[in-house]
């Protein structure tokens, strides 16, 4: 060990040395450390302390992160997930976590929590949901989801040997099949809703707006933070074409689409080619009356992109005054796919049309909702056997 003696600009003097620690067991390198102090004997005492130190911390400065609680699990968990996903999924799974997921498990040991515990409490969350219960979570098999992924991010950190939630039998969902999964307007509904857009006073700007917007999103299907993304540049008048490339998030933001199968073109019909011609026209007087121009296709002249809650609660009053149901921005692009199939389309167009990643998708949400082909098939079967 070479002892360098320093003198300070206070004049005092301090010695300093170059400690050999060993090699790191995990880099395979030498390890040296600067040691320093007031005398020779007390370099030599800190010399062989640092040598202890290093020795004792598993001879390596490479410290393993100590994970003994759930809730440690999860935000070491959240720290590597949270910025690989689009922020309405960012935000959807931080307040799983927060709100439901750490209030029931946060607290435990990981050692502690065992398959039988996480059994028993999702047979708790069923019951409470089945029966229920009031403030009962309806989709209590996104917890068990969400906590089965956590857990199998402590298997790879060899945290735990095992994930004690792969073998939890999540108990049926009673009311969640009850609950009616698709709102659309069926022909009659949708006939009564067009006849009350059409007694609107289209003259009031609002109300030509709505109305464009509205048949818009049942002519296209598009979902609404899709269509409130577009720009003019998006839509292709001339060949009958809406090209998705993005959509808005909740922050108000572009984003990509959901999926790759979200980039898409849409071809519109002739009618709603006319109506968007319209629409543009008026929403450029409208911009010059403000001494602007206008790019974005249902602008709102106050923001960058208009905010589907904002214009929520104005669909829900127009429902409200047609008397039909309120079936939501989205309830559109629900019509819009039962038009589609009880007129015959195949099931792989209307994937590529709806943007959804797969044909079971589509399939799975739809079927039951092309009533007339049901029909129609008895018909076909009818012939079939008098043919025979």
């Amino acid at each position: 060990m070479k002892i360098n003696e320093i003198k300070k600009k206070d004049g005092s003097t301090v010695y300093r040395a170059n400690i050999y620690l060993g090699v790191d067991v995990i880099t395979g390198k030498k390890v040296t450390t600067k040691v320093t102090a007031r005398t020779k004997k007390e370099l030599k005492t800190k010399a062989q302390q640092a040598q202890f130190d290093f020795k004792a911390n598993g001879s390596t400065r490479y410290k393993e992160v100590a994970i003994e609680t759930y809730e440690e699990l999860a935000i070491s968990w959240w720290d590597s997930y949270k910025n690989t996903v689009k922020a309405n999924t960012k935000r959807a799974q931080k307040g799983l976590l927060n709100n439901h997921v750490l209030p029931l498990f946060g607290e435990f040991k990981l050692d502690k929590l065992t398959t039988p515990l996480i059994q028993s409490t999702m047979n708790k969350l069923a019951n409470s949901t089945n029966t229920g219960e009031a403030g009962a979570y309806l989709h209590y098999d996104k917890i068990h989801a969400l906590n089965k992924r956590i857990l199998q991010y402590g298997v790879v950190l060899q945290v735990i040997p095992t994930n004690p939630a792969n073998n939890v039998v999540l108990p049926r969902n009673t009311q969640k099949d009850k609950k009616a999964k698709v709102k659309h307007f069926n022909n009659d509904e949708l006939k009564q809703f067009l006849t009350y857009l059409d007694s609107l006073d289209n003259s009031k700007y609002k109300n030509y707006y709505d109305i464009t917007l509205y048949k818009f999103l049942l002519a296209t299907g598009c979902r609404i933070n899709e269509a409130l993304a577009l720009s003019w540049s998006d839509i292709d008048l001339d060949n009958s074409v809406v090209h998705i490339t993005k959509t808005l998030n909740y922050e108000m933001k572009l984003n990509s689409p959901k999926s790759k199968s979200g980039y898409r073109d849409i071809d519109i019909d002739k009618q709603t080619v006319t109506m968007m011609k319209r629409y543009q026209h008026k929403q450029t007087q409208e911009a010059w009356k403000l001494g602007r121009t206008e790019t974005v296709v249902f602008s709102d002249f106050i923001h960058e992109y208009p905010n589907s809650r904002t214009l929520q609660s104005r669909l829900g009053t127009h429902f409200k005054r047609a008397g039909v149901t309120n079936i939501g921005f989205h309830g559109f692009r629900h019509t819009h796919a039962s038009l589609l199939l009880n007129s015959g389309i195949p099931y792989k167009e209307l994937q590529h049309r709806l943007g959804h990643s797969k044909l079971s998708m589509t399939m799975d949400i739809y079927s039951h909702l092309s009533k007339e082909n049901a029909k129609k098939a008895v018909s076909f079967y009818e012939v079939a056997l008098k043919s025979i």
